[in-house]
């Protein structure tokens, strides 16, 4: 595991529980990427965010880089960061909704199923949402998803990458483990690790031998939200053990980075000058 201090390349967002989308990168002029929206009428339903470079494609195809919660992704990325990520496409996989954070439907997504079966069940930290459709999500993201974020594109289907923030930190933790290969690399930024510590460890415990590249990025400052007093003075120790121990075992090739001065929210763009260049190596 390689642990390094990071630079500040965040800045500070708005309240996620409830901030609407202004997806200003679309209004601005963007010489790297030519940006695009759709919407795929799967399941609850879902909005793609695409940013394709301009120019021609390598021989073997673009590599991409699938973001989780697209709408705060898009609604953070600037012209600026698609600068750095020339020769990437960028996918946005958000919800068919105006908000930043689609709550419920994330959770559902982006938490691990408990046992055989669906794995469908209240969730037992938000009162009134239902956990555990992380297989189910995963099956749509590298299906139908994924597909109709590669129409028309040549893509390299060695060179993708799976990002997620917060519980999509979680989400992009469980699909390594549980499904190696549908990305080939993973970026997990403040992993909601928190959520059911157990769970991820008996899943890591199951999961096959393999050495995929693993990024995480996650702040000194954060806190889980709602919670009361004053943010930490460090990175959170349950994640950096986790790390630890899932490079012993099972032996996945993770890489470090703290980003201080940072709370949660502002980990999400404050690791997009690491994840591009991750994505793109």
């Amino acid at each position: 595991m390689t642990v390094s201090q990071s630079r500040d390349f965040g800045h500070v967002g708005p309240d996620h529980a409830r901030a609407q989308t202004r997806l200003r990168i679309f209004d601005d002029d963007v010489p790297t990427h030519d940006l695009s929206q759709k919407v795929v009428r799967v399941g609850p339903g879902y909005r793609l965010f695409l940013a394709v470079p301009k120019g021609q494609p390598p021989a073997a195809g673009w590599p991409v880089i699938y973001m989780l919660d697209g709408n705060a992704a898009f609604d953070f990325l600037t012209a600026d960061h698609l600068a750095q990520a020339a020769g990437l496409v960028v996918v946005g996989v958000g919800y068919d909704t105006e908000r930043q954070f689609a709550r419920e439907l994330r959770t559902l997504d982006f938490t691990a199923p408990d046992g055989p079966g669906d794995g469908l069940r209240p969730d037992h930290v938000h009162d009134g949402r239902m956990a555990g459709g992380a297989g189910m999500f995963h099956d749509r993201l590298t299906g139908p998803l994924r597909a109709a974020a590669e129409a028309g594109l040549p893509i390299d289907p060695a060179r993708r990458t799976l990002w997620g923030h917060s519980f999509g930190g979680l989400f992009t933790l469980y699909a390594l483990l549980a499904h190696p290969a549908g990305f080939a690399r993973h970026a997990a930024i403040s992993p909601s690790i928190w959520w059911d510590e157990d769970l991820m460890r008996r899943i890591a415990a199951q999961a096959d031998q393999a050495s995929l590249p693993l990024l995480v990025a996650l702040g000194d400052r954060e806190k889980r939200s709602g919670s009361d007093g004053p943010p930490p003075d460090g990175p959170a120790p349950a994640t950096m053990q986790f790390v630890a121990d899932l490079a012993r075992h099972p032996g996945h090739a993770a890489q470090i980075h703290v980003l201080p001065g940072h709370v949660h929210i502002q980990t999400l763009a404050g690791s997009f000058a690491l994840a591009f260049p991750f994505a793109l190596s």
